[in-house]
């Protein structure tokens, strides 16, 4: 073993990499002259080419296991093999291709994921779309996915699903089928990134890139799942953490109920079920620690939050509620499969100014160019599906590289901190937002003649310009909400006059920054 200051190599935390504190990573200076400034890169990993391979072996090996529980019910792995092979079988009998789109129209429930690994087991591309959302958001999706055959949960309103044909769970009478040999580049599901907002933006991810991905959540976190308590909706794609992780270590997935961010429900189920492992937004984290809803958590081990900056005072939060709970704080983006970055957090992150999103996952490979932006490389890189955005996605140095928009500053301990966007989009609720897309949204009601859309702290702020003598608030708001993702709709609305503009007369989003961080008497729906 050679010392890293003399520039060797050491045994980092988990694998081998130059040694750049806990974290086993190597910092590589990129070519002169280029826009790159530096390279980290995660300890090596090893992944099937399918998921399928990881979840498998517990049919056989733990087939009375619970694997599944929802309000409804509970699946055995014996029956989640028996329901899924069904469903692969009942895809097969008509004629689905190797990585076609299968539309998986469910709620969070234990049905859709018997369709969604049914679907992986057909060899198809499921796309999930929850029933819990706004009809016409469900509409665009199902539009967006260019999907001939359905998978729908029972008494689901299959008419919205036009000519389509449909296949309802659950299925029966077929014999199940094997694990298939897929082409690891076979797009194994298509989530819709900010474009769902108005205009679906789909992402596809090869089956090598999601099995890679869970591959990585069993080589660096130390602990497997007994029982993960879901809180993600399946249209969102921080739900393929809880459900191939834990199928993968043949723990049980907890599903509270139809609408998974209900705090209540997590709370009760947590007390019922003893889950180990938690993932959520760091704002409904900070919910749940508060009162008595955090005594049910006291059974977790690991708890993880994503999709939002995680601010300091949730780790101090965390910590003096949960000391015996180990809290990590992931980043990553729908077009990397999930996760990218992880950091473990300690009581130094709660006296910090910010939490660090980490260094690299096993496997991944970051660059930071010179204006501070991040770009993803490795096997965890997906591919744009129609009307994605195809221009991010690139070759560079025989490196497959996604452009995420993010921009971070490097540490000296090797790790990241989050800076902010490169551009207009923002990340709330798991959910990018482009907040041209909800000024489009709000212009768009009859009652607004301007729109603009300010940024406080983690609080989106409307503010709309009349049409007429004045706007009901509550009232678009309410239109909003059926048109729009929950967290997509500012929850404070401003009337004004007119909207504080540049001498060119364009929006000055400076200045409607700083009127949403001080505004006084904001009327909310």
């Amino acid at each position: 073993m050679i010392d890293a200051k003399g520039g060797g190599v050491v045994q980092g935390r988990t694998g081998w990499g130059v040694d750049l504190g806990w974290w086993g990573t190597r910092l590589v200076a990129m070519m002169a002259g280029s826009d790159w400034t530096a390279q980290l890169v995660g300890v090596p990993v090893v992944a099937p080419g399918n998921v399928l391979e990881l979840i498998a072996p517990h049919f056989e090996g733990r087939p009375q296991a619970p694997a599944i529980t929802d309000p409804d019910g509970e699946l055995s792995y014996a029956e989640l093999d028996q329901l899924s092979g069904g469903v692969a079988a009942a895809l097969s009998g008509r004629g689905v291709g190797e990585g076609e789109p299968v539309v998986v129209y469910s709620t969070t429930s234990r049905w859709a994921i018997v369709a969604m690994l049914g679907a992986l087991r057909a060899g198809a591309c499921y796309v999930p779309i929850d029933l819990a959302f706004p009809p016409e958001r469900r509409q665009r999706m199902v539009k967006a996915a260019g999907a001939r055959v359905a998978l729908v949960e029972p008494s689901a309103p299959a008419g919205e699903l036009g000519s389509m044909e449909v296949i309802s769970l659950p299925v029966s009478g077929l014999d199940t089928a094997p694990v298939p040999e897929t082409d690891p580049r076979t797009a194994a599901y298509l989530y819709f990134t900010s474009g769902s907002t108005g205009h679906p933006k789909g992402v596809t991810i090869p089956t090598a890139a999601l099995a890679y991905s869970i591959a990585a959540r069993l080589s660096y976190y130390e602990r497997p799942v007994e029982g993960f308590l879901l809180a993600s909706s399946i249209s969102f794609d921080s739900s393929v953490a809880g459900i191939y992780w834990t199928l993968a270590c043949g723990g049980r997935v907890i599903i509270s109920g139809r609408h998974v961010s209900d705090l209540v429900a997590l709370s009760r189920a947590a007390g019922r079920y003893a889950p180990s492992h938690l993932l959520l937004l760091p704002s409904l984290y900070g919910l749940l620690l508060r009162d008595r809803l955090a005594e049910s958590l006291r059974g977790l081990h690991t708890v993880i939050v994503a999709g939002e900056p995680c601010p300091p005072e949730l780790v101090r939060r965390h910590l003096d509620r949960l000391e015996h709970t180990t809290l990590y704080n992931e980043w990553g983006v729908t077009e990397c499969a999930v996760w990218s970055t992880v950091h473990r957090c300690t009581r130094a992150d709660a006296e910090a100014g910010s939490v660090p999103i980490g260094g690299p996952i096993p496997g991944t490979r970051l660059y930071v160019d010179q204006r501070g932006e991040l770009w993803v490389g490795g096997p965890g890189v997906g591919a744009p599906h129609t009307g994605g955005d195809g221009d991010a996605f690139r070759v560079l140095a025989g490196d497959r590289v996604y452009r995420t928009g993010d921009l971070v500053g490097l540490r000296a301990d090797g790790e990241l901190d989050f800076l902010g966007r490169a551009d207009d989009q923002l990340k709330l609720g798991g959910v990018r937002i482009s907040l041209t897309e909800l000024e489009d949204a709000l212009l768009a009601d009859d009652s607004v003649a301007g729109a603009a859309i300010g940024f406080a702290g983690a609080e989106l702020v409307g503010y709309v310009v009349p049409a007429n003598a004045t706007v009901d608030v509550r009232a678009l708001r309410r239109r909003l909400l059926q048109r729009l993702p929950a967290v997509a709709v500012p929850p404070t609305v401003e009337v004004v006059e007119r909207l504080p503009t540049h001498p060119n007369g364009k929006v000055d989003r400076s200045r409607l920054n700083r009127l949403a961080e001080g505004r006084s008497n904001p009327v909310r729906g």
